[in-house]
């Protein structure tokens, strides 16, 4: 296909060697004017509210992992080979890719030179976002972060990326004043989004309380806590809550959290770290004393 032919290609599916095209499954698609396949139109892609766009290569892989039934339409552009894990997980899941032009993939992604979409697109259901009547099903979980009014979505992407990597069962938004889970911050979150649940609250304070109803500790990260994490002995289930960039913990957080623990260090002007930094070593913490 040239550059200027503004159509994707034929749906690209990997084809196991050796096996003639009936025996895979693969009916005859109706031609309509001796053309290609009929195409889902541009519409498809940027008149789909209910879909979203995941991209670049750890993020897709973490989707079709996770939840391939979500994915709508992958698409590729550039050497299958780059892909090569994700296309063999592809024909183990049974997903088909679209393999199309850099115009066509620049164009149906609504990309600029500037995001770093590592040539694939994945448009999905939205990923499961759960709410205060939710928070029963955390009763039997282990470890959890709340984030009170963590706005900067960078962290929240570093945040989510740690709460995977240390087996965290769910991470706490605010409703308001709170990073919203775009597409940016799914791609920096480099996969983790999928591998966590998360929950968005209304009232930060209230959710605490809930939580030691069902015998969570709640611990806030604030400097002006008497022991450190290394000093303190968490319980088998545990809420770690993370205070905004540069504020901290709001007063109201702080008075509904049973203790306050600090990370050791700082000086003058530089007394706190960044959210995203004290979140990941808290985590470590408690996954090195669970361990």
């Amino acid at each position: 296909m040239s550059h200027s032919d503004n159509r994707t290609k034929k749906p690209w599916k990997p084809r196991r060697p050796g096996k003639p095209r009936e025996e895979r499954g693969h009916a005859d698609k109706p031609r309509h004017g001796g053309g290609r396949p009929e195409r889902p139109h541009e519409r498809d892609v940027h008149g789909a509210p209910n879909l979203e766009k995941v991209f670049g290569k750890h993020s897709v892989e973490a989707v079709l992992l996770r939840r391939p039934a979500a994915i709508r339409r992958l698409m590729i552009a550039g050497r299958m080979s780059y892909y090569e894990a994700i296309v063999a997980e592809c024909e183990r899941r049974n997903v088909p890719i679209e393999e199309v032009s850099w115009p066509d993939f620049m164009r149906l992604g609504d990309f600029t030179d500037a995001d770093k979409h590592q040539g694939i697109l994945a448009l999905v259901t939205p990923l499961a976002v759960y709410g205060d009547g939710d928070l029963d099903r955390l009763a039997q979980a282990k470890c959890v972060l709340a984030l009170d009014q963590v706005s900067n979505p960078q962290n929240l992407a570093t945040i989510l990326r740690s709460a995977a990597f240390f087996h965290v069962d769910a991470v706490i938004l605010m409703r308001h004043r709170s990073a919203e889970l775009t597409p940016n911050v799914l791609r920096f979150a480099v996969g983790g989004a999928e591998f966590v649940d998360i929950y968005r609250i209304t009232n930060l304070a209230q959710t605490i309380d809930r939580l030691k109803d069902m015998d969570f500790r709640v611990l806030g990260l604030d400097e002006r806590g008497e022991r450190t994490l290394a000093q303190t002995q968490f319980a088998p289930q545990t809420v770690f809550v993370i205070g905004a960039e540069g504020e901290g913990l709001r007063q109201k957080t702080r008075e509904h959290c049973d203790e306050l623990v600090r990370i050791p260090g700082g000086l003058n002007a530089v007394e706190s770290l960044n959210a995203s930094v004290a979140a990941t070593i808290a985590l470590y913490e408690f996954a090195r004393m669970r361990d």
